[in-house]
């Protein structure tokens, strides 16, 4: 009998634990972008959004962040420093940055995953509840392979390029103009001596 009681109790917790739903987050963080992808000795910058989802005003009274490797440098500054003190019920803080990660230059190249950062507060500016959490994944590239130049930057060395072009090629016009003119004024000393007359 003490084997079905057990069984039993065994069973309605595991059905208790499955049927019953998980904790709502009262924020909601969107990450712009949930993989940040950059080389080795760079740092990646990341937006998001937040946003209240429960009915009642909340407090963001601080942060927390957990990194797969410890060459993975998480900085809390910009959340700090940009997010809201509190936001409405339904209220959204437009896209904003909120924190850095800086990639070790000795970090071997591969894709780092279940990493976490997670905002904390509640309804007060005393409450220090978790509020929202949200993943991302960081991905090691070799060698810089990640960099991408900006459109203005190649229009730029573009136009470089091209300045550097048309200007040889001017200067070059110019050398062949001034040969071609000392060509037709000047006679070349060799030419009189075949139109000399021969003395007999």
């Amino acid at each position: 009998m003490k084997r079905s009681a057990l069984f039993r109790m065994l069973l309605v917790t595991a059905l208790a634990f499955t049927v019953l739903p998980a904790a709502a987050q009262d924020l909601g963080i969107v990450l712009q972008q949930s993989t940040l992808t950059g080389a080795a000795g760079t740092t990646l910058y990341v937006d998001a959004t937040l946003t209240n989802l429960s009915s009642s005003p909340i407090f963001l009274n601080g942060d927390s962040f957990t990194t797969v490797s410890p060459l993975l440098t998480v900085s809390d500054n910009p959340f700090l420093t940009n997010a809201p003190l509190s936001l409405a019920a339904g209220a959204s803080s437009g896209s904003l940055l909120i924190f850095t990660v800086t990639i070790a230059p000795s970090l071997v190249p591969g894709v780092y995953s279940l990493n976490d950062f997670t905002i904390i507060g509640g309804l007060s500016g005393t409450d220090f509840s978790v509020l929202g959490s949200t993943n991302f994944t960081v991905d090691v590239v070799s060698g810089g392979a990640s960099v991408v130049p900006e459109p203005a930057s190649l229009v730029l060395v573009g136009t470089g390029l091209l300045g550097l072009f048309m200007k040889r090629r001017r200067e070059e016009q110019q050398r062949i103009g001034s040969a071609q003119a000392l060509d037709r004024n000047v006679v070349p000393e060799s030419s009189h001596l075949w139109n000399r007359p021969q003395s007999s």
